[in-house]
């Protein structure tokens, strides 16, 4: 009997050091992967947008000139 609860335990034991080091592993590869791809996209959003508005200026000034 003792030694059931004991593998038992013991199997329960490992099962969650597994599962803890899943879950390190994922926030890792989060932190390596998804965020920086993430800001990059963020980043040329934000420069396609200016570029944009840059170019609205540019014609809006020619218009005005002639």
């Amino acid at each position: 009997m003792v030694s059931g609860a004991l593998l038992y335990f013991g199997m329960g034991t490992l099962l969650f050091f597994f599962w803890v080091y899943g879950i390190y592993a994922f926030a890792r590869d989060c932190r390596r992967t998804y965020i920086p791809g993430l800001k990059r996209v963020v980043a040329h959003r934000r420069d396609r947008e200016e570029a944009r508005e840059r170019e609205q200026e540019r014609e809006e000034q020619e218009r005005q000139l002639y």
